[in-house]
């Protein structure tokens, strides 16, 4: 499992060239406090240093058809200044980034990698020339992002010494100045690092999605507004959402109970900082929701209702006297059609009306499709669907206030109108009922 930067508290566990530049210039200057635990940044790292920094378009060719020229330059002509080195290493880094491989498998890798490394070696000669010029900030933090880049690039390839070195490289940003946009970088690239790693290993190593929770909230925690571009979501608000929803369907379709409690646990830290921290934005309004309904178990449902598609109406104020059965579907939902509704339709047959109440929330847009699928498909219990078209689907109010974030979903409420779960899994909702149904 990664560790987190609290636990690369030397930056010189493993000192690349870009860690002693920052050093040896005396970084630990910053006024700024010491930073708080952990610093996230998934960054797209690059290898050491250590590749040449030289480029093809630095080589000189002389013209043959007309040497003399390039022996006598015109005298009336301006001699151009010298380009700014840093300029220079800077185009050639994103050069570098941007040109195209040629190549597969193996050989890609190396080059790509020999790449990555030059791109390092670059950037730490431009964090050289710049990190003691205020003025030349800007190209500081542009190398930083390069060098970042880069490491995170060979993390994700590499060992787990390029994953360290990676990590290495951002406490020691941490360490310099924990409020710099540097910092700031360093901590948002380790969490899309560990976003893309629980991505590829989390259902068989689901410690990769607390990990992304806690550096999530980390970077929403110390850099709030970080990113953000005027009409564009906040990229904490991004990484939290994505953080929270993801230990949410993963805490659900564990098979684990203590992975199951654990995940749950993250997910409600995510949800619970957005709410919080960014209460205006739809994704903070959408993590309230589902805090709500994840609040609902063991509590009496109310706040529930809505028309049915047969012109009727419905109300939990009526859910008392026998257990119901609540499912959120959609008709052009194949797993379903296949899978949830022929169980749902049995548990019906089995259990009759009279020891079982089963009400559906049809989530389709168009109530023509809506009819059809009704009419040619036996689907057991009322089923609430909104008149106005604006309410449907995953505009319902049914689906706004509680959260609901996938279709089908179950719920169970007992006799008693009392929530017993609102995330049951299909191969569970016979053994959930089994208990119920008198």
């Amino acid at each position: 499992m990664l560790k987190t930067l609290s636990d690369f508290r030397n930056p010189l566990t493993i000192v690349s060239g870009f860690a002693c530049v920052l050093l040896i210039s005396g970084c630990g200057g910053s006024d700024a406090p010491a930073a708080a635990g952990r610093s996230e940044t998934p960054a797209e790292s690059a290898a050491p240093a250590g590749a040449s920094g030289s480029s093809p378009s630095n080589l000189i060719t002389a013209s043959i058809e007309n040497p003399v020229q390039a022996e006598q330059p015109d005298e009336k002509a301006p001699a151009k200044a010298p380009e700014d080195e840093v300029v220079v290493l800077l185009r050639e880094a994103q050069q570098l980034r941007i040109s195209p491989v040629t190549g597969s498998g193996d050989e890609e890798k190396k080059i790509r990698r020999s790449r990555n490394e030059q791109i390092v070696d670059l950037s730490t000669k431009v964090l050289t020339l710049t990190m003691n010029d205020k003025s030349r900030e800007p190209q500081f933090n542009q190398a930083i992002g390069q060098l970042l880049e880069a490491r995170f690039q060979m993390a994700l390839a590499g060992t787990q010494e390029d994953v360290e070195q990676f990590y290495a490289d951002v406490q020691t940003l941490n360490d310099r100045d924990p409020k710099s946009p540097a910092a700031a970088e360093g901590v948002y690239r380790i969490a899309r690092f560990v976003h893309t790693k629980a991505g590829l290993l989390g259902k068989s190593q689901p410690e990769w999605f607390e990990q992304l929770s806690r550096w999530a909230r980390e970077f929403a925690s110390r850099f709030p507004e970080y990113g953000q571009r005027p009409g564009q979501i906040a990229p904490a608000v991004t990484l939290l959402f994505g953080a929270a929803r993801s230990c949410e369907l993963h805490a659900v379709a564990a098979t684990d109970p203590e992975v199951s409690s654990r995940l749950m646990t993250e997910a409600k830290l995510c949800y619970t900082a957005m709410a919080k921290d960014f209460p205006k934005t739809v994704q903070g309004q959408e993590a309230a929701a589902v805090l709500r309904r994840i609040a609902l178990k063991g509590q009496k449902l109310s706040q529930f209702s809505g028309p049915t598609a047969d012109g009727g109406m419905i109300s939990a104020d009526e859910f008392t006297g026998k257990p119901t059965l609540i499912y959120f579907w959609a008709s052009d939902d194949a797993g379903f059609e296949k899978g949830l509704l022929s169980m749902i339709q049995k548990i019906s047959d089995q259990a009759g009306s009279d020891r079982l109440r089963i009400i559906g929330v049809a989530l389709d847009e168009d109530e023509t499709v809506l009819e059809q699928f009704l009419e040619s498909h036996k689907v057991p219990g009322k089923q609430i669907f909104f008149t106005h078209p604006e309410q449907r689907s995953w505009n319902s109010p049914l689906i706004r206030f509680w959260g609901i974030s996938r279709s089908p979903s179950i719920w169970v409420v007992n006799a008693d109108g009392v929530v017993v779960s609102t995330s049951v899994a299909p191969e569970e909702l016979v053994a959930t009922l089994k208990p119920l149904v008198k």
